[in-house]
C-alpha cells in the first residue's frame, strides 16, 4: 500500500497537467477563439502543450 501511495505522489503533477491543464487550455483557446496550428483541434493542442509540461514537473519535481 505504501509503494502504491509513494508512486501515486511521484505522479501527481502528471495527473495535475492530464486533469486540470489540458481542460484549461482547451477552454482557454476555445474562449479566445483561437485556432491552432496544423488544422489539430484544440483539446489535442492542449495535450501536446500540457502533457509535456506535466512530464517535465514530474521528472524534475517541480513546475518552474
Amino acid at each position: 500500500m505504501e509503494r502504491i501511495f509513494e508512486t501515486l505522489f511521484k505522479l501527481l503533477p502528471l495527473i495535475f497537467a492530464f486533469g486540470f491543464l489540458v481542460p484549461v487550455f482547451n477552454q482557454g483557446l476555445l474562449a479566445l477563439h483561437w485556432l491552432p496550428p496544423l488544422g489539430l483541434s484544440t483539446l489535442t493542442f492542449a495535450f501536446i502543450v500540457a502533457c509535456p509540461w506535466g512530464l517535465i514537473a514530474t521528472m524534475r519535481g517541480r513546475w518552474i
